[in-house]
């Protein structure tokens, strides 16, 4: 018989390189200044000085950066041997004191030893556990320029904590035994970086003690990507909370409008009095809800729209005390201080950037100027309003309007006694004025201001001024926007908050003044119970550099931010301005909806945005869901 021969196969798989790397036991090497973990670069700091006013939750920052490794070791100790270091510290400081010369470093002197008491009262006193804490951080990256680049940021976030942070040279392998999993602590390197701290601010420090917002009287808006809840009070004030100003971007179709409407709808259910400058009708169908009831204005030369730009209107100015370090009053004015009583004076300034801009710059000559302003004050005596008139006894009807200021100039410009060029002025100014006092444009402006509302929810629908000439356009949103000042300043103990939608429509560069006024709004508002919402697609539209200057300083006062969505040169931009991480980074780019990056104070989470379907219901679908 024939045997029949059993053939074996045998299967043949390729190798699985990426499976073999995870498996694979990782190489790991150093020398003095650096580490390698498999196939990344890294370098091991410690924190060698800590902010001393630290708040809850201050570890946070430290242990949530971007590829970075944060390891904290703490070791309680007898106080026994600080207070007696704490002591001798107190008497050499008391004895330097008085060979100190300069002011500055007595305050500083002294400061530091009213800190060694408070430290010496927890200690001593109150029998506070004591010990010496220890944080090591280990940045890495693939690429060694990638590794650079994150040690910067690293340090950045160190910098802006109030810490200090050593590379651990000639040290970074016991500082990698020590930092790995099983934790060998290595003395040497320790001591660097150990410092005493009371076991309250330890563990008061941790990221679970900050872990979202919780604001006691607050509402909630959504939750942080580690799902912790997220309820603002836009009104509370403390150390780093000092405005209700938001500053707020994203590309359309990131949910920009549903955030928007939701923060405006839980605001007026707290009181809040509502006011939207709304170019695209966004507003409209919320605004006319049942549950809202407000009042929809058409503010383009609607029957109730009217604003007369000659009715004298509390100034958005900037006095002494709203000066930052290092401002003058040239860096908001042209014409010197604003500090003064008279609203009349104040306004005729503010009538003149109205008119430059509906002239256009090239035709607003000082001469123009001139003649116009002899005009006003002289049309305003006849009205008996003077220089220290109090405006607020007076109605909309007492003021004079633009007709009567055009009757009146082209009344002296027949004068045949009038010198050539004040003549070629005064008709000029004749035909400048036309238009708004019997032409076209009289329909905006010529008559008593009929725009009035006491509705806690305004919305002024400004589309139809979209396709108007650029001078109507300009003259009008800057008419509107004082409008709006008087109504968030005339109430101090009113909330109001101001909305102005589409910002990038008040950005001309070669007309700043809108932004200046603007920038001068949010520097008052922290004297009155206002808030200023800046809303645009990107901070390029405001950082133009023309603009630029009143562009920053209108996101820098703003305490709060919510930056959406974005891609390009804009998330190059967003990056740079705000000290963006790479995973913050990350997130924009992916241009999720409803999901951006918050600023409230000294506080940056990534919130995502929460709305329930009674809500959107009441929103409408203009502007997107």
């Amino acid at each position: 018989m024939k045997s029949k021969k059993t053939e074996i196969k045998k299967s043949v798989f390729p190798i699985n390189d990426n499976l073999q790397n995870i498996i694979s036991p990782s190489g790991i090497s150093y020398d003095s200044t650096h580490t390698e973990v498999g196939e990344n670069y890294g370098k091991i700091y410690t924190i060698t000085r800590y902010n001393p006013y630290r708040d809850y939750g201050w570890l946070a920052p430290l242990c949530n950066i971007e590829g970075t490794a944060t390891t904290i070791e703490y070791r309680r100790t007898d106080p026994g041997k600080l207070i007696e270091i704490f002591n001798r510290s107190i008497n050499e400081k008391k004895g330097e004191q008085g060979s100190l010369k300069n002011e500055s470093d007595k305050q500083i002197n002294q400061q530091e030893i009213n800190d060694l008491k408070k430290m010496i009262e927890r200690l001593a006193v109150q029998h506070e556990p004591v010990g010496y804490v220890n944080i090591m951080l280990h940045v890495q990256s693939d690429t060694v320029k990638g590794l650079n680049d994150r040690i910067k940021r690293v340090s950045s976030v160190v910098a802006v904590n109030g810490c200090n942070m050593t590379l651990l040279k000639k040290r970074q392998g016991q500082a990698l035994r020590a930092i790995a999993p099983y934790g060998i602590p290595i003395a040497d390197a320790e001591k660097i970086g150990q410092r005493n701290m009371p076991v309250a601010t330890f563990f008061g420090g941790f990221p679970m003690a900050a872990p979202g917002i919780n604001d006691e009287y607050g509402y909630y808006l959504g939750k942080t990507k580690d799902n912790h809840v997220v309820i603002l009070d836009m009104w509370k004030r403390d150390a780093d909370r000092v405005n209700s100003n938001w500053f707020i971007t994203g590309i359309p179709g990131v949910g920009k409008s549903t955030f928007l409407k939701n923060l405006f709808t839980c605001e007026f259910a707290y009181g809040t009095r509502i006011i939207i400058f709304d170019p695209e009708e966004e507003y409209k169908d919320l605004t006319k809800h049942p549950d809202i009831n407000g009042d929809i204005i058409n503010a383009s030369g609607g029957e109730r729209g009217r604003i007369n730009p000659l009715q004298i209107r509390k100034a958005a100015v900037v006095r002494k005390e709203d000066l930052d370090e290092g401002e003058l009053f040239s860096d908001f004015y042209d014409y010197g201080e604003a500090d003064t009583t008279s609203d009349m004076a104040l306004y005729i300034q503010q009538l003149k950037t109205f008119f430059k801009l509906y002239f256009g710059k090239e035709e607003f000559t000082a001469g123009i100027s001139a003649t116009l302003e002899q005009n006003l004050i002289e049309l305003y005596n006849e009205k008996n309003i003077h220089w220290d008139t109090d405006i607020t006894t007076l109605k909309n009807t007492d003021y004079p309007i633009v007709s009567e200021l055009y009757e009146k100039i082209k009344k002296k410009s027949e004068d045949p006694e009038l010198s050539a060029y004040k003549r070629d002025n005064y008709e000029k100014l004749v035909d400048l004025l036309f238009s708004a006092g019997q032409g076209a444009d009289s329909f905006l402006w010529n008559g008593p201001t009929t725009l009035e509302s006491d509705a806690d929810f305004v919305d002024l629908v400004i589309s139809s001024l979209l396709e108007a000439d650029d001078r109507v356009k300009r003259a009008q949103f800057y008419n509107i926007i004082t409008w709006a000042w008087n109504e968030l300043s005339k109430d101090r103990q009113q909330k109001v908050l101001f909305g102005v939608d589409e910002g990038y429509l008040v950005v001309d560069p070669d007309y700043p003044d809108l932004m200046k006024y603007i920038r001068n709004m949010s520097k008052r508002l922290r004297k009155y119970e206002g808030g200023l919402m800046f809303i645009t697609h990107s901070v390029v539209d405001v950082l133009d550099p023309a603009v630029k200057r009143f562009g920053q300083a209108i996101i820098d006062s703003a305490c709060y931010k919510f930056i959406m969505g974005t891609d390009g040169k804009n998330l190059k931009e967003t990056q740079d301005l705000f000290t963006l991480s790479e995973k913050e980074v990350r997130i924009l780019e992916r241009k999720r909806r409803g999901q951006g990056i918050l600023f409230a104070g000294s506080v940056r989470l990534t919130l995502d945005v929460d709305v329930c379907d009674k809500k959107l219901a009441m929103f409408g679908k203009a502007g997107g869901r």
